[in-house]
């Protein structure tokens, strides 16, 4: 018995919650002022100046880099004791969905007056990052600077067609300007750009860049955050936004400068800024710092905001993991709780189903497999993309391939936020080619779908740096990957080591046309240097629920009968009515009633529909139902004037029985309803008189 226990609480543990923490959090309120307005119609582009940091860190290094160097290493080590089973040369996912389609593709270039092409290059790393509006503007940004493109004038906006990150935020010629993110927000239909400024304590800022209007090229009011926001010696790094309606998260991670990377993190923060004041420029916006973000006494790194998958969401939370480990099935949940007297982050570990792990580099042409160090370098397994359905979240991450040692990515379900949760990955690799660097965007077209479109790079030996992207629908299938743009050239600008790759992919589905999305990923060009590529991904399910019906008049007054006739969606369905009762096929309801049916597919997706039971077309004869009858009979019939009636009912033989009406009726159709309860059976005539003269006569039966 206690064996059956054990074995069922391990089963718990091992499938759903096991760790739930409930802590008050730290919060500061900082006044920031607003520090410009500018407008990129007016930007005088400078000379796009970098300066890029090009040896490649020493595993031996007290860098968090060379820490990471040494984890690949470990790992490769680990792997190698483990022998993966051999594999074909295919993907290793099971493609069973439909393949994704490509729409528009936009060259990330630059044209002279003759119309030559310059390709725009990207930074180390590209950092690629892409906001689209319902008005069709895309806004994209790399490592340093920004672009914008509109789709219906098919032209790019800036004059000069790109701006320098320093230029847009009107940065002049000191600091260093890196790390953008870019997210548009459906509701306000505005754009926000926010990005970091330099890597010490005496520089770092955080830099937040609201749009006036939907159109990029007109005036954005520009805040900066503090980099140390507690004066404590601290810079911050790696930036992560998400909206709600009213609010933009910002993470990032506070570093300790000048030491090694086991006391060089000083934990992740979380800015609140308030979007309006934003938008319309106030002088200083009242923003929330959120700091000290432990479980177990230890700082949880990396927070990921969750993005609502049709834009705001209406609850913000937080995802992070164990992203340094070899292997790992720990994820962790954060939310914001508000209370009166205090303020609460509810901190929610989970066990996954499967195991994520630091991902060793990509390979590349050229690339020494039997060093660690080498390739294209993929950071470790935080996660890179969340968003949030009614009940849950699905989210990627970079990982090792345990069945292959490649470098692929991890997609996670957190299933049932209010109830019983739990969390379900899998693995999307390849035989030959490495993953890395995935985002996830919705691309259902309804409510109720969770289908959902994946973005990332790939790189192998033989496949040049590249962008791709895979479908899953609603069945947790996936299809084959869509490769969307192929590399040109291998990539060498860090000569020796590794080179740089990600670190994030821009990727956002379009919110006013349903399945559709654009991506912005990586790309090696001819000359060996990064760039960008922007691709419109279309969604292989057209399919959306809809619902018609049908009336069977011949029921009688109130034995009419509807039926449900369902167009699209999943097979099985159900039908629930407004009177509770259910089925498809809905029957006794009474002419001129009004009910209310909502059709479910087996998705869950559900289409409402108001059926209102017509009174029946006479054309000038009597229309009487139900006849036979029991209980009551109605008759209908048309006048074409206001008009005296009168109605008498005779047995078989002529006799009266009952004058039933002596009275006017009104223009139009008219309805006449009596008992039948105090008759006997058998056959009866019903006479109606208009104006003293006889209009119609019709047999009625009493059963």
């Amino acid at each position: 018995m206690f064996k059956i226990v054990f074995l069922f609480l391990l089963n718990i543990f091992v499938l759903g919650l096991y760790s739930q923490t409930r802590v008050s959090y730290h919060k500061l309120t900082k006044i920031i002022n607003k520090k410009e307005v500018v407008s990129p119609a007016n930007v005088k582009n400078d000379f796009f100046v970098s300066l890029n940091y090009l040896e490649s860190p020493s595993p031996s290094g007290d860098s968090y880099r060379s820490f990471l160097l040494r984890q690949k290493m470990l790992a490769k080590a680990e792997r190698q004791k483990k022998t993966p089973p051999s594999v074909q040369n295919k993907s290793l996912n099971k493609s069973t969905a439909s393949e994704l389609l490509i729409g528009r593709e936009i060259a990330f270039a630059r044209y002279s007056a003759s119309g030559t092409q310059y390709d725009i290059f990207g930074g180390i790393p590209n950092d690629n990052t892409l906001a689209v509006s319902n008005g069709g503007i895309v806004l994209a940004s790399v490592n340093s600077l920004v672009y914008a493109y509109d789709l219906n004038l098919d032209t790019a906006i800036f004059p000069d067609y790109r701006i320098s990150l320093t230029s847009f935020v009107n940065g002049g010629g000191g600091g260093h300007y890196f790390d953008p993110k870019a997210i548009y927000d459906p509701i306000a239909d505005r754009f926000i750009l926010v990005l970091l400024k330099g890597n010490t304590p005496e520089q770092s800022e955080l830099i937040v860049c609201f749009s006036t209007t939907n159109n990029p090229l007109d005036d954005w009011n520009v805040y900066s955050l503090p980099g140390n926001p507690l004066d404590n010696n601290r810079w911050t790094d790696f930036p992560a936004i998400a909206i709600t309606k009213d609010k933009l998260y910002y993470t990032a991670n506070l570093i300790v400068p000048n030491v090694s990377w086991q006391i060089g993190f000083d934990g992740s923060i979380i800015w609140e800024v308030p979007l309006e004041e934003g938008y319309n420029g106030a002088a200083n916006l009242s923003a929330e710092l959120y700091t000290n973000i432990k479980h177990n006494g230890n700082y949880i790194r990396n927070l990921h905001p969750v993005q609502g998958a049709d834009g705001a969401a209406d609850k913000m939370y937080f995802l992070s993991n164990r992203n340094f480990d070899i292997s790992n099935d720990s994820i962790f949940v954060l939310d914001l709780e508000e209370a009166v007297d205090t303020n609460y982050l509810n901190i929610n570990v989970y066990q996954s189903n499967l195991n994520y792990g630091v991902p060793p580099n990509a390979r590349q042409f050229g690339t020494d497999t039997s060093d660690a160090t080498q390739g294209l370098q993929t950071n470790d397994a935080r996660v890179l993309g969340a968003i949030k359905f009614d009940d849950e979240i699905q989210f990627v991450s970079n990982s090792v391939n345990p069945n292959t040692g490649f470098s692929s990515i991890y997609h996670g379900v957190l299933s049932n936020l209010e109830g019983n949760s739990s969390i379900k990955a899998r693995i999307i690799g390849d035989s030959i080619k490495d993953f890395g660097y995935p985002n996830i965007a919705w691309s259902g077209n309804e409510a109720c779908d969770r289908e959902v479109i994946i973005g990332f790079n790939y790189t192998s030996f033989t496949d040049f740096p590249g962008m791709a992207s895979i479908y899953c629908n609603n069945e947790r299938e996936y299809s084959k990957v869509k490769y969307l743009k192929e590399g040109e050239n291998y990539i060498e600008r860090l000569g020796g080591g590794y080179e740089r790759w990600g670190d994030y992919y821009g990727l956002q589905r379009v919110y006013n046309n349903p399945g559709h999305a654009y991506a912005f990923g990586y790309i090696g060009k001819q000359n060996k240097i990064n760039s960008g590529h922007i691709v419109e991904v279309i969604s292989p399910d057209s399919n959306y629920l809809d619902l018609e019906y049908i009336i069977d008049p011949m029921g009688g007054v109130c034995n009419q009968k509807i039926e449900l006739l369902p167009i699209g969606g999943k097979e099985p369905f159900t039908a629930e009515w407004s009177d509770n009762t259910q089925g498809l096929i809905k029957q006794g309801v009474c002419v001129g009633d009004t009910i209310l049916a909502t059709l479910i597919d087996s998705r869950g997706c559900s289409k409402s529909i108001e059926v209102i039971i017509p009174f029946a077309e006479n054309n000038g004869e009597l229309l009487i139902y139900p006849n036979p009858s029991s209980d009551w009979i109605t008759i209908q019939f048309d006048l074409e004037q206001e008009s005296e009636l009168k109605a008498v009912l005779y047995d078989d033989q002529g006799a009266l029985i009952k004058t039933l009406l002596e009275r006017s009726g009104k223009k139009g159709t008219n309805e006449l309803i009596f008992s039948t309860e105090t008759m006997s059976a058998g056959n009866y005539i019903f006479t109606l008189l208009v104006n003293g003269e006889v209009f119609k006569s019709s047999g009625v039966i009493k059963n």
